[in-house]
């Protein structure tokens, strides 16, 4: 989620998912009927490995052998052997782990399921944390009131958003093969008793199952986290980050999947799995110390959550302060999304260009929209898309990319490129490629194969026009390869006047019709005013061939 501001908890309704999505090979597991309720089946599904090969240099602990009890039951957090209270091994982990730091770099091998009052390991990292898979990891104890695994002390995160200036990061965290239960309750029991489920909002603190600040080299494997009271893995002022495998699953407000503050930089996501009712991943820039973030790529994951990505880079509490989110690059991903895949922006008055170079490709979607726009974007790309419509959150109809109904006031954009395109209906709603509201301007839209697919046998209405303007403008329409069927016209009748320019080698092949004025120089059309195939040479309207 992209603030922890109590008004913004307010602006969704959040829908509690049917069933999770199933995970991905990565884990070497298949995920139904693992556990003993829908939530917690992940726990016990993560492939058993084997204790991991010593590295030069490294010391290595293993939870048995300091002491740990390791009697909790990581779906209930009772004890396993008695069903009476298991055991709170936090401070002797935490004590073991406390002498981490370059030159004695220590690995936990954690064997087994372990009751925690927070995991408080050393802030300049250093240290990883190594399960066995099924059957080993953590459970965050009721009334920790606090993250289940953060470097720094009991307090390192508090405030969360802490705001400039940005300190220097330490290195070096590994997390692998291990499950971590959040115990979210009702803000009355479990991991907050602070009378909310993700921790107190007036003291800008909410509680992570994972919460890793100010590093650089962190490598997040085969984890899964559920029940997390809020964002399930949360990293802030991070860069050179390889998260993969992963599983987090979790309903309510603010469950955020991988939540990064910025600055970031230089971050790899590959085979995870959301069930979130929020984010399936944030980039929020103004969060935290506050900053840019850069470098970032997700490929073959799966989602079923209330967005894949956020990438925002302006507050409305901080209106004057604009940051930047630059070459996100989303490859091979499919899931559900009750509002829109891709959430640019969430506040008025970004920067020019405040996100640019996003490049989407191969991705199945099930949402009203691919992009929901509020913010000032630079370039962004797709290609071998497919978009199935979802009811939640259809407000102003579905369409490939719309302006937001919540944030979206007067935006400008730069350029959308769409290549091979399926809008695949699955009833008779009107769709769109574009939503157009607000006053917002874009200066060019390009087509490069664009299809309204229909079901077999099925009689839906025709789509009434591509682009649905409203209100606002578009600078160029560039249609180069665009299958006009199930679309009734380009634009409404009087939506031209909105656009300057009409350009590209398919646009005779829709046979729509075009104002002479809008086209240009030396592009084959169908006229509007002669109803005639027609060609600019020079400005003068000529006969086409």
């Amino acid at each position: 989620m992209a603030t922890r501001s109590a008004g913004s908890m307010d602006r969704r309704s959040f829908v509690r998912k049917a069933g999770l999505v199933a995970a991905g090979s990565a884990l070497g597991y298949s995920p139904m009927g693992c556990g003993a309720t829908e939530i917690y089946r992940y726990i016990d599904c993560l492939s058993v490995v084997q204790t991991p090969a010593a590295a030069a240099g490294m010391t290595y602990i293993r939870a048995s052998q300091i002491g740990c009890a390791l009697d909790c039951d990581l779906e209930s957090g009772l004890n396993r052997h008695t069903g009476g209270a298991a055991t709170d091994d936090g401070p002797r982990i935490n004590a073991a782990m406390a002498g981490a730091t370059a030159a004695n770099p220590i690995t936990l091998t954690i064997d087994g399921g372990a009751l925690i009052s927070g995991l408080f390991l050393p802030a300049g990292g250093y240290w990883s944390i190594a399960g066995l898979g099924c059957g080993t990891g953590f459970f965050i104890k009721a009334g920790t009131n606090n993250d289940g695994i953060h470097n720094g002390g009991p307090t390192a995160a508090v405030p969360s958003d802490p705001g400039p200036p940005v300190p220097a990061r330490g290195s070096s965290v590994s997390l692998s093969n291990f499950a971590v239960n959040g115990n979210q309750g009702n803000g009355l029991k479990g991991d907050s008793t602070t009378g909310m489920p993700q921790g107190s909002t007036a003291a800008d603190l909410f509680y992570f199952g994972i919460n890793l600040m100010n590093l650089n080299n962190i490598t997040i494997e085969n984890v899964v986290v559920v029940n997390a009271p809020s964002y399930h893995i949360r990293l802030s002022n991070v860069g050179n980050v390889v998260v993969s495998g992963c599983v987090m699953s979790s309903s309510g407000p603010n469950t955020d999947g991988l939540h990064f503050d910025g600055p970031a930089n230089d971050i790899a996501i590959s085979n995870c799995n959301f069930t979130t009712d929020d984010d399936g991943i944030a980039l929020n820039c103004p969060e935290g110390h506050s900053g840019n973030i850069s470098r970032v790529t997700v490929t073959n994951c799966t989602f079923n959550s209330y967005s894949l990505m956020r990438l925002y880079t302006i507050s409305g509490a901080a209106p004057g302060v604009t940051h930047m989110i630059d070459t996100v690059t989303v490859t091979g991903c499919s899931g559900t999304f009750s509002l829109a895949a891709f959430l640019i922006g969430q506040s008025p008055g970004s920067a020019p260009n405040s996100v640019t170079g996003l490049v989407v490709s191969k991705c199945n979607l099930t949402a009203a929209a691919v992009l929901d726009l509020s913010a000032s974007f630079g370039s962004l790309s797709f290609s071998d898309v497919t978009l199935t419509p979802y009811l939640p959150y259809r407000d102003i109809g579905f369409a490939f990319a719309r302006t937001s109904s919540r944030y979206g006031w007067g935006y400008t954009g730069g350029s959308i490129s769409i290549e091979n395109l399926v809008f695949n209906r699955n009833g008779n709603y009107p769709v769109a490629a574009l939503i157009l509201e607000y006053g917002a301007t874009i200066g060019q839209i390009e087509f490069n194969g664009f299809a309204v697919e229909d079901p077999p046998g099925s009689s839906y209405s025709a789509a009434p026009e591509l682009l649905n303007i409203e209100s606002g403008s578009i600078g160029q329409l560039v249609i180069d390869s665009l299958t006009g069927t199930h679309i009734t016209a380009p634009v409404s009748a009087d939506g031209f006047s909105s656009v300057a320019g009409v350009s590209g080698a398919g646009v005779l092949a829709t046979g729509w019709p075009f104002p002479d004025a809008v086209m240009a120089n030396g592009v084959p059309y169908l006229s509007a005013s002669t109803g005639e195939p027609s060609i600019k040479v020079g400005g003068v309207v000529q006969p086409y061939p």
